[in-house]
C-alpha cells in the first residue's frame, strides 16, 4: 500500500500526465496518417483542462476540441497557444471575441455562415471554419441534404476558409448504424472531391469508433476517452492507462452492534457487530448517489462496500473485515492500491452511467494535482507548492 502524506483537502485526484503521454502516443501508433483532436472539454474530462492541455501541447497536439466559447478563451488566458476548435454551437455575441483569440469556430447552420462572412469583412481577415454535418445524431449539424450546397457556399465565400468537414457517430457500438452515417459522409465527401473541394481536416470517429477510423477517408480524428484512459478494449500492442485517480481519507471511526440502521432513511442495516467508516466525500464532490448500498472502494488495499446513502459531504463503508483501520486513513476510490484497482468502467457499471460521467461528475471540492513521474505527492523541493496547489475547476 502507498504511503500518503498527510494534506487538508478531503478529496483529491492525482493526474498522471506521463500517462496522458503515452496514451496519445498510443493513439498515434494505432492511427497513423491520422491528426488527433484532443477533446478537452468538461475539464479535459473532470481531469483539468488547463495542465491537460499544456501536456498536449508539448508533446505537440495538433488540435484541442472544446465545447464552449468560454472553455476556449479560457485557454487562451492560461497560455495555451495549440489550434483550439469550438465544437459546440455558438451564440452571436460570442463570435467576436472567439474569432479575434484566433480560435476556430464550428458551422451548424447555414445562418452562421451569413453571420461569420458580416463579421470577417468588419476585421478584414479571413476565416477559418468547420462545417458539421448531421449524419444521425440528431443534435447538431446541417442536414445531408443541404450539406453539398453549404459547403460550396464556405468554399466560395472570400472572407471563409473551409478548413475542416466532420460529423458525430450517434451509436459508437452499433455497427450497422455507425456504417450509414459513414456512408452518408463518405457521400458528401465524394461530391466534394467532385466539384474540387477537398477541406484538410475531415473528422468522424471518436474514441470508440476511431480504431476502425482508417478505413476511411478521413484525416483527423477526436479522441477524448482514449487519451484518459477510460476507454477499454483498444486495439494495439499496449493498453492505455487511467491517467486520474480519486482519492480521499477516513475522517470517522465507529463500532456499532447488529441491528443497527445507518445513515438517511436507515437504507442500511447492520447484520452483525460492525466498524464504519465515514470519509470526506460526497455526492458534491461528484460521488454518485446511486454507489449507496452497492459501490465499493479501496481501504488497505482491500475492497470494502458503501453502505447506506452516499451524502452531500460523506460516504460510509463497512471496514469490519480490514485489521488496522484508523482514522487518517487514505482511500482509493479511482485507482490501484496493492493489487487491488477500480476502474471508472466498474463505477460506471455499478451506476448505470458511461465511464466518461464517472470523471467528468468530479466537482469543485476535488483539488486535481498534476504530476510527471509516479508518485502520489511530489518530493519536497523548490517545486512543491507550486504542485500542491493543484487546480479548482
Amino acid at each position: 500500500m502507498n504511503a500518503e502524506r498527510s494534506r487538508p483537502e478531503r478529496a483529491w485526484a492525482r493526474i498522471d500526465l506521463g500517462r496522458i503521454s503515452s496514451n496519445l502516443d498510443h493513439a498515434r501508433r494505432s492511427l497513423p496518417n491520422k491528426k488527433i483532436l484532443a477533446v478537452v472539454k468538461a475539464d479535459a474530462y473532470g481531469h483539468g483542462a488547463t495542465a491537460i492541455s499544456k501536456q498536449l501541447e508539448k508533446d505537440g497536439i495538433d488540435y484541442l476540441g472544446v465545447g464552449t466559447s468560454v472553455e476556449a478563451i479560457d485557454l487562451r488566458n492560461d497560455g495555451i497557444t495549440a489550434p483550439i476548435l469550438v465544437l459546440g454551437a455558438l451564440l452571436p455575441t460570442e463570435l467576436p471575441e472567439v474569432i479575434d483569440r484566433n480560435i476556430t469556430v464550428t458551422i451548424h447552420s447555414p445562418g452562421r455562415i451569413t453571420e461569420l462572412e458580416s463579421l470577417a469583412k468588419i476585421k478584414n481577415q479571413k476565416i477559418p471554419v468547420h462545417l458539421l454535418v448531421d449524419t444521425g445524431m440528431a443534435r447538431l449539424g446541417v442536414s445531408t441534404r443541404n450539406a453539398l450546397d453549404h459547403a460550396k457556399r464556405i468554399e466560395a465565400s472570400p472572407w471563409l476558409e473551409l478548413e475542416g468537414l466532420g460529423t458525430h457517430i450517434a451509436t459508437p457500438g452499433d455497427d450497422q448504424q455507425v456504417n450509414l452515417q459513414r456512408s452518408l459522409f463518405r457521400t458528401i465527401t465524394s461530391d466534394l472531391e467532385q466539384c474540387g473541394i477537398r477541406p484538410p481536416l475531415i473528422h468522424v470517429d471518436a474514441s470508440h469508433s476511431a480504431i476502425t477510423a482508417n478505413a476511411g477517408k478521413s484525416t483527423m480524428v477526436r479522441l477524448g476517452g482514449w487519451i484518459y484512459g477510460i476507454v477499454a478494449g483498444l486495439a494495439g500492442s499496449s493498453p492505455v492507462s487511467p491517467a486520474l485517480s480519486l482519492f480521499s481519507q477516513i475522517v470517522y471511526l465507529r463500532d456499532h452492534p447488529e441491528g443497527r440502521p445507518i445513515g438517511y432513511g436507515g437504507t442500511f442495516v447492520t447484520r452483525r457487530q460492525s466498524r464504519l467508516a465515514t470519509i470526506s466525500i460526497g455526492y458534491h464532490d461528484g460521488l454518485p448517489t446511486t454507489l449507496s448500498n452497492k459501490g465499493e472502494l479501496l481501504v488497505r488495499g482491500q475492497r470494502v462496500p458503501v453502505v447506506g446513502r452516499v451524502t452531500m459531504d460523506y460516504t460510509t463503508v463497512d471496514v469490519t473485515d480490514v485489521p488496522g483501520v484508523s482514522v487518517g486513513d487514505l482511500v482509493t476510490l479511482l485507482g490501484t492500491d496493492g493489487s487491488e484497482q477500480i476502474a471508472a468502467k466498474e463505477i460506471a457499471s455499478w451506476c448505470g452511467l458511461v465511464p466518461y460521467e464517472v470523471t467528468c461528475l468530479l466537482g469543485r471540492r476535488i483539488l486535481r494535482i498534476p504530476v510527471t513521474k509516479d508518485e502520489f505527492w511530489p518530493e519536497i523541493g523548490e517545486d512543491e507548492s507550486q504542485i500542491a496547489e493543484g487546480e479548482r475547476v
